[in-house]
């Protein structure tokens, strides 16, 4: 359930919609309204979030270090189906077609209330936009790249979704990639296809310089910007997609362009992926195959003595020895109106150049996951997952097993 304020905003909340992060937007909704001026009826801001808490375990076995020690854990987590968020969203009509907007959207782990993406306060998202019927939508801000949002209707473990099982363990540009301080200009929808291209002064992701798979230099502190140009970590993502309805198509180019003054010369990492989506009765089949060159995002970092860079937030490692290339396949089944069953077979793997020139042993991840949803009500749904992968982080004779249940209500 959304709630959607006329601005002037009044903080009036009925008594059935009252949950768990409302009091967070008691907090916020008087201090937009203390900043809203010259604004008239064709405003207006909607309140909007996701209480995601559940009871999940993972265990790794193999003879491997830190951060993947062998064992089980077991215990409660926010936010595997989808991250516990709010946000507020608004938008301001200028005449013509014309439409200013913005997004302020803030991550956190429902288990705790500590605040995700390394402690930012709207770390998902935060920007402002001119939106034209005619000629596109231009966004300045915290955003999300071309991959993350073009890959979402491929599959329920899509980026962002199912996080221990999703797509993103092998198609790192797609796992949930915010890039700040980024300009992104989209085209209008055209025959259900649409276009967009972005780029990033200063992604502020945490990053790593490595030599066939040694690290060599490490840069962590994500707010860091310069205004020179080559003293910033850079990127560039765009995008197509093709939304038929019952058919679904996309490719995505997505590069980072290292910061020379933490390691000197390095080449940008790149990825790209293309993928599709057919309905036929129902049931839903997916596809899609990438690469990645001279780095990889996010989550596949098989560095030295198997240690796993990660800020909680966006990073990057640069290694021109990396090259991966990426495949998966799902499928998913309604059940009835109201549930579905879902899968997803992927892998990583790593070229033959790769393998040979690592110093350390590197192998094909491959991995499947097994999903289920049953909708509790049009906003409250109960899931559960779970997930078997060998060659975990193209770790040699890692195996990772993954799985939990929840329940997740949206507002």
């Amino acid at each position: 359930m959304t709630k959607v304020v006329k601005t002037p905003v009044v903080a009036k909340t009925p008594a059935s919609s009252r949950g768990p992060a409302l009091p967070l937007a008691g907090a916020i909704l008087p201090l937009l309204a203390a900043f809203s001026c010259a604004v008239d009826a064709n405003s207006d801001v909607t309140l909007y979030g996701t209480v995601d808490l559940g009871l999940s375990f993972q265990r790794y076995s193999g003879d491997v270090t830190m951060p993947f020690d062998a064992g089980s854990s077991f215990g409660m987590t926010s936010g595997e189906q989808t991250e516990s968020h709010f946000g507020l969203r608004g938008t301001e009509d200028l005449g013509g077609g014309v439409q200013m907007a913005f997004v302020l959207e803030n991550g956190f782990n429902a288990g705790n209330g500590n605040l995700e993406q390394d402690g930012r306060l709207f770390g998902r998202e935060a920007w402002l936009g001119v939106h034209s019927k005619s000629a596109g939508k231009v966004r300045f801000g915290r955003q999300y790249n071309f991959a993350d949002e073009y890959f979402g209707p491929l599959t329920p473990f899509g980026p962002g979704d199912f996080t221990s099982a999703s797509m993103g363990l092998s198609f790192g540009a797609a796992n949930a990639e915010r890039l700040s301080n980024t300009v992104k200009f989209e085209t209008p929808e055209y025959a259900g296809v649409r276009a967009g291209v972005g780029y990033s002064f200063a992604a502020q992701a945490g990053s790593a310089y490595a030599k066939n798979g040694a690290i060599i230099a490490e840069n962590l502190r994500t707010e860091r910007y310069n205004f020179n140009t080559s003293e910033n970590l850079r990127a560039l993502t765009a995008g197509v997609a093709y939304d038929g309805g019952s058919r679904y198509l996309t490719a995505t180019y997505d590069a980072f362009y290292p910061d020379a003054s933490v390691a000197g010369n390095y080449p940008a990492a790149t990825a790209w992926a293309a993928g599709g989506m057919v309905e036929m009765a129902g049931v839903q089949l997916s596809a899609a195959y990438g690469q990645a060159r001279n780095g990889w995002m996010n989550e596949l970092h098989p560095m030295g003595e198997h240690m796993s860079v990660d800020d909680a937030n966006t990073n990057v490692v640069f290694d021109p020895n990396i090259a991966v290339n990426s495949y998966m396949f799902g499928v998913t089944v309604p059940l009835s109106q109201a549930s579905s069953v879902f899968g997803l077979l992927q892998a990583a793997q790593p070229t033959a150049s790769m393998r040979d020139n690592s110093q350390f042993s590197v192998a094909t991840q491959s991995m499947v996951s097994l999903g289920y949803t049953y909708s509790l009500s049009k906003r409250t749904n109960a899931y559960a997952f779970a997930g078997y992968a060998k060659n975990f982080s193209l770790v040699d004779g890692l195996v990772s097993s993954v799985g939990g249940a929840g329940l997740r209500h949206q507002f």
